[in-house]
């Protein structure tokens, strides 16, 4: 990694770090009676590198799933990968951007002019480290988590399983394991 991609990259992981911590700390204590099932950053990379923080809890999800299996596409939402879909879509969660910052400060470096992939890569890889940083600290402690508590860090247009195992690459934390 170039020198000043390296800088940019620790400056930007310091940045969005301290941003999740503080928004996640805010909304926390303004929910202080609500226990979450899920917490996922949910980025889309084409659109200045966007990251929108989300949460759930169980009680939504079942309200919401009971809505999808009395409706239109029932049959796919009575299956285990209809439900588990569902489960890890933060288009459905209770709170979904609850709070989104743009990732990207400064145009002039370098790594703006390589290609999608590239910065697709770039850009998850930095964020899935964030998210594993964020895990050691006393914001995410805090939070009241149901026994079966997980994490997500993926692109608007991915599915779950790929931010499981981009998160177990870096750690094998129990919470990005999807069930």
């Amino acid at each position: 990694m170039m020198e000043s991609l390296r800088s940019y990259h620790e400056e930007s992981a310091a940045n969005i770090l301290s941003f999740v911590r503080q928004r996640v700390d805010e909304f926390t204590r303004e929910h202080q009676n609500e226990v979450f099932s899920g917490f996922a950053f949910d980025c889309n990379v084409y659109e200045g590198v966007e990251l929108n923080l989300c949460f759930t809890t169980n009680g939504h999800l079942t309200d919401i799933l009971h809505y999808y299996q009395t409706g239109e596409y029932q049959k796919y939402y009575l299956s285990e990968e209809g439900i588990l879909g569902l489960k890890y879509n933060t288009g459905d969660w209770m709170y979904q951007c609850f709070s989104c910052m743009n990732c990207i400060e400064d145009h002039t470096y370098s790594y703006f002019r390589t290609d999608e992939q590239g910065k697709h890569t770039y850009w998850m890889e930095l964020l899935s480290q964030v998210m594993v940083d964020f895990l050691a600290t006393p914001e995410y402690a805090a939070i009241n988590k149901s026994d079966d508590f997980s994490v997500l860090v993926y692109d608007h247009d991915e599915d779950a399983e790929v931010s499981e195992k981009r998160l177990m690459k870096i750690s094998p934390n129990p919470v990005f394991i999807l069930n």
